[in-house]
């Protein structure tokens, strides 16, 4: 089932240890690799339309499946090196392109006496401890500043410390290199983005706390296809969250967080760009496991700062409801609404916002 328990949740962003239906495809000399992935089709209709585009019919759409290798050598009793490489296709259709872009690919060391260090490209310290605990729709209904890839995916290095008491730090940079702009301009600098997490687990309690230095990095390391990952998130002001989640019975579950920017004043005024906007996210949610599947939900009121003058919305009630069903371990199918709450007398005049619904399978392998 998709997080149904914090812990696997974490251990899944976090992709060090093999999900539970991986396989061990070679184990010899101390080295194993196993082959993972997944397999997401939902069909969708109705969600927010704008721009005189018809975008809200019905649609049979690839909802991130993914093919994945784990590697990993046992050096000694304390010591052991990991790898990692993801790629993602589209199930929905036949292409040309069997993968369509490259997803987390890193490696890295881990000690039980001196933590873990990893390089590479993967989920950012902030997701992987903070934004994963509401990251639990199939489609969309999980609302965050940081999202996956903020700040991270690709030149990166990150630090975790052991599990102290509970306690367990993180730290991770992120560079953006100056090289192939033109001279004479602010995008030659390089420049390196940071973030820090603390999270603490006691018994069936975990609580974190992030910070995200969400530097602007403009046109640098953008590269090619970047633009799918979040490109406008950057606003060159920093992004801190906290979340708590609680399971109150083997059955229910419940979760509450907070996320916080300001506005880029300077930036804003200058280009008038809406990711230079300052907004606050407060979120609750529950998961209740009835034996064959799920039933969850949450619900996140989305505060925007001041600014009238640019016909974007003030606030936004986004809320989510969704349940799932498993024919066995590996496989179910999920039903899910989800509410934007598009206002067309607070926008643009020729949009309109429906209620999304989803109807899906998905296969773990």
């Amino acid at each position: 089932m998709k997080k149904t328990l914090l812990a696997t949740a974490i251990a899944g962003a976090l992709g060090v240890s093999a999900a539970a239906q991986a396989a061990t495809v070679y184990s010899q000399d101390g080295t194993e690799v196993d082959v993972y992935g997944r397999i997401v089709y939902g069909l969708t209709t109705g969600g927010q339309e704008t721009g005189g585009v018809k975008e809200n019919g019905s649609e049979l759409e690839d909802l991130g499946s993914r093919l994945g290798f784990r590697a990993r050598h046992e050096v000694n009793s304390d010591l052991s090196v990991f790898a990692r490489m993801e790629f993602r296709f589209d199930a929905s259709q036949r292409n040309e392109d069997a993968f369509s872009n490259t997803r987390s690919t890193y490696l890295g060391l881990q000690s039980q006496q001196f933590g873990r260090v990893m390089v590479g490209n993967f989920n950012s310290m902030y997701y992987d401890h903070v934004g994963v605990v509401f990251d639990v729709p199939e489609n969309l209904g999980w609302e965050s500043l940081g999202g996956t890839s903020n700040s991270s995916f690709g030149n990166s290095i990150a630090y975790s410390t052991p599990v102290l008491e509970g306690f367990q730090a993180h730290v991770q940079a992120k560079h953006y290199t100056g090289n192939d702009q033109v001279q004479g301009t602010d995008q030659t600098d390089s420049t390196t983005s940071m973030q820090a997490v603390v999270n603490y687990t006691w018994q069936d309690l975990y609580v974190a706390a992030g910070y995200d230095q969400n530097k602007d990095f403009g046109e640098r390391n953008r590269g090619e296809g970047f633009s799918s990952f979040g490109e406008s998130a950057n606003s060159d002001e920093a992004i801190w969250g906290m979340v708590a989640s609680y399971q109150f019975t083997p059955q229910f579950s419940g979760r509450i967080g907070y996320e916080t920017t300001s506005t880029n004043d300077e930036e804003f005024a200058n280009t008038g760009n809406a990711q230079y906007i300052g907004s606050d996210i407060a979120s609750i949610g529950a998961t209740f496991d009835y034996g064959m599947g799920e039933i969850y939900g949450q619900y996140a009121r989305v505060s925007f700062d001041d600014n009238d003058d640019t016909g974007n919305i003030d606030s936004s009630n986004r809320w989510m409801l969704g349940a799932n069903y498993r024919f066995s371990q590996p496989m179910y199918v999920f039903a899910e609404v989800y509410d934007s709450d598009f206002d067309t007398d607070q926008t643009i005049s020729d949009a309109n916002d429906d209620l999304l619904y989803t109807l899906g399978v998905r296969y773990d392998f």
